[in-house]
């Protein structure tokens, strides 16, 4: 999958990434597709910070 094309949820065609149907069922074509490059690093971001913020608490948490 190349950076102008994202895939069908449905049948897993290629398509344009301005199109809004699948060219090969006619299935809607999601805004946010899940694999999209934005969406994992969006992902990556909340989970670090989640990890982060986890530790910090732990390590004030258990006694020394």
């Amino acid at each position: 999958m190349n950076e102008q094309s994202k895939k069908c949820l449905y049948c897993q065609g290629d398509n344009d990434e301005s199109d809004t149907h699948c060219r090969h069922c006619g299935m809607a074509l999601p805004q946010k597709h899940p694999q999209d490059k934005r969406t994992r690093i969006n992902f990556f971001i909340k989970a670090f910070w989640v990890i982060v913020v986890f530790c910090i608490f732990m390590m004030y948490y258990f006694p020394r």
